[in-house]
């Protein structure tokens, strides 16, 4: 009983902040899976036109019409004249509420809004925060129409304060490949919640990967490729069916596998759990592919205070086979391991990038001053960089050879940490510019045997006192800030929004861990997070490793 009473409580509120904004925090995680592409757990119902409403009031309520997606905005065009063109999917602009103004002029013909934009959603779902304090102007015409104000003339998208568009949009991962096909790599994007799954279908199928991603990952789908119709139906099992045109008939079979993987990966976030490709109504022949794993070994790997490295198991730290012996010969300030352990990058006491291979053999990399703690990619590539030289990025075989990395990190003046994702695909890093930290990310490109970085994507434009900086899982970016001497753990979404937490006090280094964070304080404890808690787990520990994964 306490149970029922307790969802109808929910239902309530819901249904009462339909005009006031609903707060929300955290992320949006994708429920069950929905009995049909309209299902969803809740939706707003914003109310239409008023009669006798004055032009600023049916500017207002067209805006928070924007809230209600069903049939297409239908509530919303009721705020328009006949003929009036307006494309509610153009773009989500998302503002402050308590700084949303609307004014109208002397005859009311015109309307002009002004916000504060806190970021933005484009046609295809990518979400990009804003600089802190944007504004933006918005301009409506209205006219009579039977006595009553309609508007005439409208900005296409929609505007949705911050507490709501997590409500009414839901975060999905468009899923792509690395360019080997081992990884899989997730482009989040947002959409409506009653579209979501036709909308992730129709961005895998006839869309492209994000701006920032797009050169380095790949797609399985042809590019002449096209959905036959603009929705994914559910059988009466379940089974969401996405209809392809004839030509799929004519792909090899190891194309079709990929594409079901893609298209499985890419469901399972908009809440469905199993995925069949069609032709004309008939089921094609395909199966979902295994793909690497991306996750960080339960055990975290440490250099002890009285110099042993290892992988610590309860009060015990075991060595890696020869490994072990010739990482801890270099006295390291940072270290970081390959997923099968077979390579270490470290940097040493001297200042100097050095890689460290299974055998027990090692070998100085970079020696140029004011080096960063280096990273390994994904094809067991070292890179490296000074803090103070953002473009000097290099990449360095394990013995050594140097390639230089283009288009690194442009207009920043300085690099505070980076890290390479465990795909290989994509690098974050905490940059400054104009005196000013930001959160970048960036594809790796692999062009033949050149390599680069692509475009730039902002996580964040105000990150003050940012000082370290890890890959969580394949889609959060940790982030150590100092803000007034204490420190905090800004967790951001590569597909933008994020949480604000603590952490243990005096942190210095932060790595992923498996379902969990990893902390490592000043005096060399050692913490982890699950959940909203923190647990000590070791003391005396010198440096917590990055871990690129596991074989297990």
């Amino acid at each position: 009983m306490k149970r029922i009473l307790a969802g109808l409580s929910l239902l309530l509120v819901l249904a009462l902040t339909a005009c006031t904004g609903l707060p929300t925090t955290g992320y949006v995680n994708p429920g069950r899976g929905p009995q049909g592409d309209e299902a969803q757990q809740f939706a707003f119902v914003p109310d239409g036109p008023q009669d006798d409403a004055s032009p600023t009031e049916i500017v207002e309520g067209f805006l928070r019409a924007g809230s209600g997606p069903a049939d297409d905005w239908a509530t919303a065009k009721l705020f328009l004249a006949p003929g009036t063109s307006w494309d509610p999917r153009a773009r989500v602009t998302i503002d402050r509420l308590a700084d949303r103004r609307a004014t109208a002029n002397a005859d009311g013909s015109s309307v002009g809004v002004q916000l504060t934009t806190v970021a933005g959603v484009d046609a295809n779902g990518a979400y990009a925060p804003a600089v802190n304090g944007a504004t933006e102007a918005l301009s409506f015409t209205l006219a009579r129409v039977d006595d009553q104000w309609r508007i005439t003339s409208a900005p296409d998208g929609v505007v949705l304060y911050e507490e709501v568009f997590p409500t009414v949009y839901q975060a999905a991962s468009v899923a792509y490949f690395d360019p080997s096909y081992s990884f899989i790599v997730p482009d989040v994007r947002w959409f409506p919640r009653p579209l979501v799954a036709s909308r992730v279908t129709t961005a895998l199928v006839d869309g492209k990967p994000s701006t920032w991603l797009a050169g380095a990952v790949k797609s399985a789908f042809p590019d002449e490729l096209s959905l036959v119709g603009r929705s994914v139906t559910l059988s009466s099992d379940g089974v969401a069916q996405v209809q392809l045109p004839q030509a799929a008939l004519s792909l090899d079979r190891t194309t079709l596998d990929r594409m079901q993987t893609q298209l499985t990966r890419s469901l399972v976030t908009a809440g469905i759990s199993e995925v069949q490709m069609t032709v004309d109504g008939t089921p094609i022949a395909a199966s979902e592919l295994p793909v690497k794993v991306t996750r960080v070994d339960p055990s975290p790997a440490v250099l002890t205070a009285d110099g042993t490295f290892g992988v610590l198991s309860g009060e015990t730290v075991d060595t890696i086979p020869s490994l072990s012996d010739a990482v801890e010969a270099l006295s390291p300030v940072s270290i970081e391991l390959e997923a099968d352990r077979s390579l270490a990058a470290v940097l040493t006491q001297e200042g100097v990038v050095a890689s460290v291979l299974a055998d027990g053999g090692s070998f100085a990399l970079d020696t140029r001053p004011g080096l960063l703690p280096p990273s390994i990619d994904a094809q067991g590539a070292i890179w490296s960089v000074p803090r103070s030289a953002p473009t000097q990025l290099r990449a360095y075989t394990p013995q050594g050879v140097p390639q230089e990395i283009g288009n690194a990190w442009p207009d920043a003046s300085e690099v505070v940490s980076f890290q390479i994702s465990r795909d290989g695909t994509r690098v974050a890093a905490v940059v400054t510019v104009a005196g000013v930290r930001e959160v970048w990310l960036a594809g790796i490109v692999r062009e033949g045997t050149a390599v680069s970085l692509g475009p730039p994507h902002v996580l964040s434009f105000s990150e003050p006192g940012a000082f370290d900086l890890a890959w969580l899982d394949d889609t959060t970016v940790g982030v150590l800030t100092s803000v007034d001497g204490a420190a905090r753990l800004d967790e951001l979404s590569v597909g933008g929004r994020g949480t604000v937490g603590a952490v243990p006090e005096n942190a210095q280094a932060i790595a992923g861990g498996s379902a969990s964070v990893r902390v490592l304080d000043d005096t060399g404890r050692l913490f982890s997070r699950r959940g909203s808690s923190w647990t000590l787990v070791a003391s005396d520990v010198r440096v917590l490793a990055v871990q690129q994964g596991t074989t297990s």
